[in-house]
C-alpha cells in the first residue's frame, strides 16, 4: 500500500515542510524510520528538500553493528549524506543518574541537533507513528498525567517533525514490503522488561480484544483534542499571568485575590508560569496544588518547592522566590551561531533556529513575538555567536540614542537578577546584536531597503517533552 498521499497530507496540513528545506532524517534502521526516509526521498524533488541520514549507534546490544552498516548502505543506494556516531550510553546513564532509556534518547537527540547544526538543516524528521502515539497517551494516563500528558507525541515541536503519526504501524510494515525495503528488527522492542512494550503488546491487544477494536484510533483522536484544547488554554493562561504578574524585589509574584477569583484550571497553570519563569522547568501537580493551598495561609509563611524555590505570601501577593545561587550557576557558555540551521543551549534548554528569508516574508518585524527577531544580514560583520552574559556587556537597543551597559538595560527593563543570566545573547564581530526574547540592537535593524533578513527564534527544548517510543 503506497503511504505517500496521507504522507503528504500530514506534512501540508502542519505545514512541516517548506520548499528549499534542509531535514536530518533520524534513521535506527527500524521500519519506521526506514519508511519514513523512503517516503521524504520520493518527495525531495517536489519540496526541493535536501536531505541527511543521521544514524547513532548506541552500544548496547550485539546487533547494532549491523543495523549502523544496513542504515549507511541505505543512505548510499539513495545517495544521500550519512552520519554516525557511537555513544557509550550505560556510561553516560551511570553519570547522571539516569535510566538507559532516558540516557539513550538524551544522546540522541543532542546527536540530532549537532548534525542538524553542521549541515545547516533546519528540520529534523523522525519516524513516530499512530501506535506510538496510543501507546504514549496510555502511559501518561497510567502515571498520572492533565491534558499536556493527554496530548502525547507533538507533531511538530521546534524543529522536530513526526509525518507518520496518523499512520498505523502495520501500514508502515506493509508499506515496507511493498517498497521491497528490508529494515531491521530490534528484538527489545518485544521485551516485556520496558513498560512500554507490556503497554504495546499486553495492554493495548487487550483494550482492543475485549473493550474497543479501534483503541489505537480512539487514543490518537484523544491526543489530537487535548492538544487543541490545552493550547487554548495555555493561551488564556498566558493572559492571565500577564494580569496578575508583578515584580518582587528578589523574585515575582502574583497578585493574590485575583488568583483566588480565576477558574481552578487557569489558576493552576498560572501557577505553573510562575515557576516555569524562575527556573525553567515544569512544576508537578502535587506542588502546584500545595501552592494553590498556600493562597489562604497566614501572611510570611513559608513554602519549599523543587529546585530550591521558595513561596510565600507578602501583603497583597504570592510571592515565588528564586533559588539564592550566585549569578554564575548558568555556566558560561559560547556557540557559533549555525546560519541557516539550529544552535542547541543545553545550559539554558533552549534552540535557537536561524534562517535567511526577505523582510517581506516576515512582514512587520515589531510585531513579531518576544521570541523572535528579525536582523539586517548584510549589516551584520562575521563571525555570529550565541552566548550568556558578561560582566561589562555593552549594548545598543533599537529605540535608545546610544549604546549603554547591558546590566543597566536588563534593569531598566524590569527583568528579574534570576532571568539575566538565563538570556541568550547573539553577537557578531561588532557586538551583541540581540538580547534574546528582549530586544534587538539599533545597528542590525531591518530597513527599507533590506533585501536580505536574518529570522532567529527561541524555542525552548527538552528531552522529556520529546519522550517517546518509535523504532
Amino acid at each position: 500500500m503506497d503511504l505517500l498521499p496521507v504522507f503528504r497530507a500530514t506534512i501540508e496540513e502542519w505545514r512541516m515542510l517548506f520548499p528549499g528545506d534542509k531535514v536530518v532524517v533520524g534513521v535506527s534502521g527500524g521500519p519506521d524510520s526506514v519508511a519514513l526516509l523512503d517516503l521524504l526521498y520520493r518527495l525531495r524533488e517536489d519540496k526541493e528538500l535536501s536531505l541527511y541520514v543521521a544514524h547513532l549507534h548506541h552500544g548496547l546490544r550485539a546487533e547494532a553493528d549491523e543495523e549502523a552498516a544496513m542504515v549507511s548502505e541505505l543512505a548510499r543506494r539513495y545517495g544521500l549524506p550519512f552520519f554516525l556516531d557511537r555513544v557509550d550510553v550505560k556510561k553516560h546513564a551511570q553519570q547522571n543518574k539516569l535510566s538507559i532509556e532516558t540516557a539513550a534518547r538524551e544522546l540522541r537527540y543532542r546527536f540530532l541537533l549537532e548534525v542538524a547544526g553542521e549541515v545547516g538543516a533546519n528540520r529534523i524528521a523522525l519516524g513516530h507513528q499512530a501506535d506510538d502515539q496510543a501507546e504514549t497517551v496510555l502511559l501518561h494516563l497510567l502515571r498520572g498525567t492533565g491534558l499536556s500528558g493527554l496530548r502525547g507525541i507533538p507533531p511538530v515541536r521546534g524543529p522536530f517533525i513526526r509525518p507518520l503519526l496518523r499512520v498505523r504501524r502495520a501500514e508502515i510494515e506493509a508499506y515496507c514490503q511493498w517498497r521491497g525495503l528490508s529494515p531491521c528488527l530490534d528484538l527489545s522492542n518485544w521485551s516485556l522488561e520496558y513498560t512500554r512494550n507490556r503497554i504495546r503488546h499486553q495492554l493495548l491487544p487487550l483494550l482492543a480484544r475485549e473493550f474497543n477494536p479501534s483503541i489505537v484510533e480512539v487514543l490518537c483522536r484523544l491526543a489530537e483534542i487535548a492538544r487543541e484544547e490545552d493550547e487554548f488554554l495555555e493561551k488564556e493562561a498566558g493572559k492571565a499571568y500577564r494580569e496578575l504578574r508583578r515584580e518582587a524585589e528578589e523574585g515575582l509574584g502574583l497578585a493574590l485575590e485575583p488568583l483566588k477569583t480565576l477558574p481552578l484550571a487557569l489558576a493552576r497553570r498560572v501557577v505553573r508560569l510562575a515557576y516555569r519563569e524562575l527556573v525553567g522547568e515544569e512544576l508537578p501537580f502535587e506542588h502546584v496544588e500545595a501552592v494553590r493551598q498556600w493562597l489562604y495561609r497566614p501572611t510570611g509563611k513559608e513554602l519549599s518547592l523543587p529546585k530550591n524555590v521558595k513561596v510565600v505570601r507578602e501583603y497583597d501577593s504570592l510571592v515565588f522566590l528564586p533559588p539564592q545561587a550566585k549569578p554564575s550557576s548558568v555556566p558560561f557558555y559560547a556557540y557559533p551561531l549555525r546560519v541557516p540551521g539550529i544552535t542547541y543551549l543545553p545550559e539554558v534548554g533552549l534552540l535557537l533556529e536561524a534562517r535567511l528569508i526577505t523582510p517581506q516574508e516576515l512582514g512587520d518585524p515589531r510585531k513579531l513575538p518576544s521570541t523572535e527577531a528579525l536582523l539586517d544580514w548584510e549589516v551584520l560583520v562575521p563571525p555570529l555567536r550565541v552566548r550568556r552574559r558578561l560582566p561589562g556587556d555593552r549594548f545598543h537597543p533599537f529605540g535608545y540614542p546610544v549604546p549603554v551597559k547591558l546590566k543597566s538595560f536588563l534593569i531598566n527593563q524590569k527583568i528579574p537578577r534570576y532571568r539575566r543570566d538565563r538570556l541568550p545573547l547573539v553577537e557578531d564581530a561588532e557586538g551583541i546584536v540581540w538580547v534574546g526574547g528582549v530586544r534587538i540592537s539599533a545597528r542590525v535593524a531591518v530597513r527599507p531597503e533590506t533585501r536580505v533578513g536574518l529570522h532567529l527564534r527561541l524555542y525552548p527544548f527538552s528531552v522529556q517533552e520529546n519522550s517517546t517510543g518509535g523504532r
